[in-house]
């Protein structure tokens, strides 16, 4: 074993002197961490908190943003103020008010009195005005137009002035014909404006469940302010409306709606935080107490939570003062660092206890750092390597995430190995005195007690005069339940043949649950419960699929389109997307060349005189001088841009343009990414250069992206923790089991998740990242305590290693827990999904390390040969040949330092352990 700890042995003996440095100056270490606390608690004062949805959740540099910035560089001109067109929109959340209503009374939302209602509603909305600078503003100033006239709902155009008609009105889907003079009509698009809509004879409409309306705005960038005084105004008044009408129930949103939702987000879990912190506080300072009252260590269980709180205040206002922005995901940290900051506590506690009464403070807390120190350093180096990996992920919420978290553990760590250090030593030096862990003052041993109520309320400690050299059983109860009890249950025969069934059977439940995996994050869930966000995009969501987005089919490059064969070649390319399952087809798709071509044929049919010969300069002058100002084709000034060499048509050319494709039936977010992809490779099959666009191209991107990211991430942070346990674990065939803990678990928590009904988004993600950190800690400890066992039988080795680490292991996973468990009725879906998934994490991690682990060790032991390293062969020479009959083993942690003399000291000392956790 020897020729595979010489790491080991180096940084051990480096933590054994750095512990009794924090011996010697316990104020120094001290007061030094609360000084740099403070002043990086300034940061937090410079906060600035991130709500952009989209930024946030939707992968940089991606294909979709490329193509968007390229559309909206082209085609975004004249938007602002100008003509605009709502299915031709370039921006995810661009300056509007939405409305969705229902009938008050459940019932179908296409009625006359419903209708009237909503014309009252559409003039609430375009009369409010708004008081910015000093002058009133209307919907009518700021709103988008087309032809001069403010865009209008489809659906309330084709009902305006004639709703007492309603009767004898037929209504049509998708599309419904308004009339006109001379038996001449319009069709209008009303299918956006319809949700949950029921049909007879064939296209008719019967019923319809919601009616969604549109208010779009006009406005230049430098009157953002006033756009978003517009649309806070419209929140209210629609507040306001709600309360006067019996006959609809409103659901309202504007542009910022998800990102206020987000923001806020981040301060509704506070109260959560609080419960969390003193629910840690109670289990800490409970778990530091014992029988004996000297011993016990309550105010270091309070300690230790508060060393976390550090760690969090820390990081925050470190990446603060730097410029790095909060966000909602990042409200999530705190619960993470809380729980792993009092796992770290319990391991340092654990080593202190193992180690003999009798020896001097500054010697205890030498060997405490020589064995804990270095477990912690593996366990935080691990973690803190997946967040370094997981901020390279191209999804800037998740970057932004573990970028906090990680600086956190790095606080923790630093906290950990100086503030709680030194408090661990001032406690230490209570201990030598044999002061009362409340009152500190100074009480008799339990033996030594004059009467039964002093020795339960006050006795504590060791005679140092009778009992030298005597091993005194203060072993802890739980550690005696996996000694006596659990210990050897779990390696009967039988019981293990049952476990062994029992993981096949998870496992092939895990393996299902990874073949229902779904992927996506619905906008919704960035809102909170029952929110009026929430219920607008649930309503969406749930309603509003069966027309889907008009998508931009973008030729990018200059084409000529004047010839017949590139025509021909366009039109088959769009009548191929027009048989993409998701696409309605020809009957609303929006080609401005299919449309130009049956004009230019009617044009030198009924006007010969004016002489327009075949070729570019004929086609560019009938687009440019009769089809583009013809009303019914001013739509496609929207779609062509070009070129401005002359204004008589002459010499001009087409640089780019755009067809339009209208989707249908995205029900779910598989269905809109499979689109989306389908599209693609349609448009990529193509002689030309083209793209296919829309906003919500760029979230369905994240869908696509997160599988490949979240595959490659943790297969990435599984090879380091491999090299870290192979270089700081003195034994390979512990990397070899921790690494195959860690993927067992992690297809597991993939699996049960999916069951559980989680899907694969950036919160998740996050979450699964974690799982390399907290795997490593659950199963390392184990496996290397088997290889060192003292025993020469497998089944006694497991024993051991389960009464030396079977309470640590339950304490981390318990107050990991209940680090998270405020969260778990949190009415926030990523809150509770974060909960979800560690819970998850918590519960397989503390399985395999307590039952599955020691079982599959007891069959592998062959294969493991019991090794005692050259310590531990030390040590043994250190037992008092006569008279030392052992209460119980001593437990060893992960890195095991004899209770000997280290190097470099020369003094003896007898050797007392006390065998608590």
């Amino acid at each position: 074993m020897a020729q595979y700890s010489c790491v080991n042995h180096v940084i051990s003996r480096a933590f054994y002197k750095y512990g009794k440095l924090i011996a010697r100056h316990p104020l120094l270490f001290l007061i030094s961490p609360c000084i740099i606390m403070i002043l990086l608690c300034i940061g937090i004062s410079q906060i600035e908190i991130n709500g952009d949805v989209e930024y946030l959740f939707t992968p940089e540099d991606c294909k979709a943003r490329q193509d968007g910035e390229f559309t909206q560089e082209h085609f975004l001109l004249g938007t602002e103020g100008g003509n605009f067109l709502p299915n031709r929109e370039l921006i995810m959340f661009n300056r509007r008010g939405r409305i969705i209503v229902t009938a008050m009374d459940g019932g179908s939302a296409l009625r006359q009195d419903i209708i009237e209602e909503l014309m009252r509603l559409d003039e609430r909305v375009r009369t409010f005005t708004v008081d910015f600078n000093d002058t009133e503003t209307s919907y009518n100033q700021i709103c988008q137009k087309w032809m001069g006239e403010c865009v209008d709902n489809q659906l309330l155009l084709f009902y305006r002035g004639r709703v007492s008609e309603f009767s004898n009105i037929t209504v049509t889907y998708p599309q419904a014909d308004l009339p006109l003079m001379f038996g001449q009509s319009i069709p209008l698009m009303i299918g956006p404006n319809f949700g949950g809509v029921k049909l007879k004879d064939s296209n008719v409409v019967e019923s319809v469940f919601a009616i969604r309306l549109f208010y779009a705005l006009g406005l230049p960038i430098e009157e953002d302010h006033l756009a978003f005084a517009w649309e806070e105004e419209f929140i209210q008044v629609m507040q306001d409306f709600q309360n006067e009408t019996s006959l609809l129930k409103i659901a309202a949103s504007h542009s910022e709606t998800l990102s206020t939702e987000v923001n806020e987000a981040s301060f509704r879990v506070i109260p959560r935080f609080i419960s969390t912190f003193c629910m840690l506080i109670i289990f800490a300072v409970c778990s530091c107490i014992m029988r004996d009252w000297v011993q016990s260590k309550p105010w270091l269980g309070l300690i230790g939570v508060v060393n976390a709180a550090f760690s969090i205040v820390s990081a925050i206002g470190f990446l603060s003062l730097v410029g790095m922005p909060y966000n909602e995901m990042v409200s999530l940290m705190p619960f993470l660092i809380l729980g792993v900051g009092v796992d770290n506590m319990f391991i340092m506690i654990a080593a202190w206890r193992q180690l003999s009464l009798f020896l001097s403070v500054e010697e205890r807390m030498g060997r405490t750092f020589s064995e804990a120190a270095v477990s912690i350093t593996i366990t935080n180096v691990t973690t803190v390597l997946a967040f370094i990996i997981g901020a390279s992920s191209p999804l800037p919420g998740v970057r932004t995430f573990c970028i906090y978290a990680g600086i956190a553990m790095f606080f923790v760590y630093f906290y950990q190995m100086t503030f709680f250090g030194a408090s661990m030593a001032l406690v230490g030096q209570r201990e030598a005195n044999n002061l009362h862990c409340y009152t500190c003052k100074k009480v008799l041993p339990r033996e030594e007690s004059p009467n039964k109520f002093y020795m339960i309320f006050c006795s504590g400690g060791i005679s140092r005069t009778k009992h030298k050299g005597s091993v005194i059983d203060l072993e802890h109860r739980i550690m005696k339940f996996f000694r006596l009890y659990y210990a050897p249950f779990i390696t009967k025969r039988w019981v293990k043949t049952i476990v062994l069934i029992l993981y096949i059977l998870y496992l092939s439940g895990a393996l299902y649950g990874c073949s229902q995996i779904k992927q996506g994050l619905a906008l919704k869930n960035l809102a909170m419960d029952n929110s009026p966000a929430f219920e607008f995009y649930d309503l969406e969501d749930v309603h509003f699929r069966d027309v889907g987005p008009a998508i931009s089919v973008v030729f990018k490059d200059e084409v000529k389109y004047w010839d017949q064969e590139v025509q021909e070649k366009i039109e088959n390319m769009t009548h191929e997307l027009e048989l993409n399952d998701h696409a309605f087809g020809e009957e609303l798709t929006q080609s401005w060349l299919r449309d130009f071509c049956k004009y230019w044929q009617a044009f030198l049919l009924y006007r010969p005189d004016e002489n327009v010969k075949p070729g570019k300069d004929g086609f560019m002058y009938v687009l440019t001088e009769h089809f583009l100002k013809d009303p019914r084709y001013l739509m496609y000034q929207l779609d062509i841009v070009i070129s401005e060499d002359d204004t008589a048509g002459v010499n001009r050319s087409i640089k780019q343009s755009r067809v339009m494709l209208q989707t249908k039936n995205l029900h779910t977010l598989t269905d809109e990414t499979e689109t989306m992809l389908s599209l693609r490779e349609t448009v990529e099959a193509s002689p030309f250069d083209v793209i296919v666009y829309h906003p919500a191209f760029v979230l369905y991107e994240s869908y696509v992206g997160i599988i490949p990211s979240l595959l490659q991430t943790l297969g990435i942070a599984l090879a380091c923790m491999f090299l870290v346990a192979v270089i700081m674990i003195p034994h390979p065939v512990c990397a070899v089991w921790v690494s195959l803990c860690v993927i067992s678990i992690d297809v597991a928590v993939l699996g049960y998740m999916a069951l559980w009904g989680v899907n694969i988004d950036p919160i998740s993600m996050v979450n699964i990242i974690l799982c390399i950190g907290f795997s490593v800690d659950f199963s390392a400890h184990i496996t290397y305590a088997f290889v060192v066992a003292p025993k020469e039988n497998s089944d006694d080795r497991a024993k051991y290693a389960l009464h030396a680490l079977g309470m640590a292991i339950l304490q981390g996973a318990l107050s990991s827990i209940i680090a998270i468990s405020a969260l778990s009725t949190a009415p926030i879906y990523i809150f509770r999904i974060f909960f979800k998934t560690l819970f998850l994490v918590m519960v397989f991690g503390a399985m395999h390390g307590l039952v599955i682990l020691p079982v599959v060790l007891t069959f592998m032991g062959r294969c493991m040969p019991h090794q005692v390293p050259r310590e531990h062969e030390d040590e043994k020479e250190k037992l008092p040949e006569e008279g030392h009959q052992p209460a119980v083993a001593a437990a060893s942690s992960l890195l095991t330092i004899p209770l000997k003399t280290m190097p470099g000291e020369h003094e003896t000392i007898v050797d007392l352990r006390v065998t608590t956790v």
